[in-house]
């Protein structure tokens, strides 16, 4: 009776497990909810231009140095992926706007193809970029953000 009552609450537990559980979950899931704003979440920068592309609602533009650049306003995240011609190449870069506390601050993740040095670059010319315009519309300094050392990951 014991071992019977076991197996039941075993099978119990199994079966709510399965039940909380969401498959299918993976990096390129097209859910409206953030992803790790310290990670790219994809394995290469190919793979990330693929999957960002097929979310819904977001919007794809081409800068006049060739970048592309995606807007994924659901998750506050924007994505550069750079062109082939650039030192960086291939570059992604994925700048979310995370808010805590009341404040808002911009996280910033790259993969890098390249360089150490070229990954520096780049994370530094998109956080300029991005400061700039922030300085122009808020009137405010514009603060660089710290870039995380390491590979070309960052």
């Amino acid at each position: 009776m014991k071992l019977r009552i076991s197996g039941i609450c075993a099978l119990v537990t199994v079966l709510l497990l399965a039940a909380c559980s969401t498959p299918g979950q993976g990096p390129d899931a097209a859910s409206s909810e953030p992803s790790d704003p310290n990670r790219i979440g994809y394995p290469t920068v190919e793979a990330a231009l693929t999957a960002v592309r097929a979310r819904p609602g977001i919007t794809e533009s081409q800068q006049p140095d060739g970048w592309t650049v995606i807007e994924d306003k659901a998750r506050r995240e924007t994505w550069f992926f750079s062109p082939a011609g650039d030192p960086a190449h291939p570059a992604v870069l994925k700048r979310t706007v995370v808010k805590r506390y009341g404040e808002s601050n911009t996280l910033t993740a790259a993969l890098c193809g390249s360089s150490q040095a070229e990954c520096d670059r780049v994370v530094a010319k998109v956080a300029g970029v991005e400061g700039a315009e922030q300085s122009r519309q808020t009137g405010q300094p514009m603060v660089q953000q710290p870039s995380r050392g390491g590979s070309t990951r960052y």
